[in-house]
């Protein structure tokens, strides 16, 4: 299996550390595999199948069948990690974007009572994720 992950990262253009870090497992784990140290989890094959949905199980797993569920529809996938001036750019974008529609104030949650305090700790900020890949960040006062 060791060498399917190795095409993987080739044909994607990864190195083992991006990969590592965008199906969401330690540098170190995808190393041991590279090396041949350690044999992968079904945890992280998990991981690499939802990353890569387009990967085939079959040929993941096993070997057999074509690397790509449709050989020829498939594009090549890109991910960029590096944190560049263009990204932060756009990264700027979307934060402005979602701060437009900003979230009920915290003491208006039924879970939590009228305060920003539970017990002895205060809550420093709360994070909202939307399906369009877009957050909203609320601060109490």
């Amino acid at each position: 299996m060791k060498s399917r992950i190795q095409t993987i990262l080739n044909q994607e253009g990864l190195s083992s550390s991006k990969f590592a870090d965008l199906i969401g497992v330690q540098r170190s784990s995808i190393s041991h595999i590279l090396t041949g140290r350690n044999k992968p989890s079904l945890d992280l094959i998990q991981k690499i199948l939802v990353t890569f949905p387009d990967l085939s199980s079959d040929w993941l797993i096993s070997g057999l069948g074509e690397m790509y569920k449709n050989e020829n529809k498939h594009p090549k996938l890109v991910f960029d990690l590096d944190d560049n001036e263009e990204d932060q750019k756009e990264q700027n974008i979307i934060n402005e974007d979602s701060r437009e529609s900003e979230p009920k104030p915290i003491n208006s949650s039924p879970f939590i009572p009228n305060s920003t305090k539970i017990g002895e700790k205060r809550i420093e900020r709360v994070v909202v994720f939307f399906t369009d890949q877009t957050f909203s960040e609320y601060t109490p006062s």
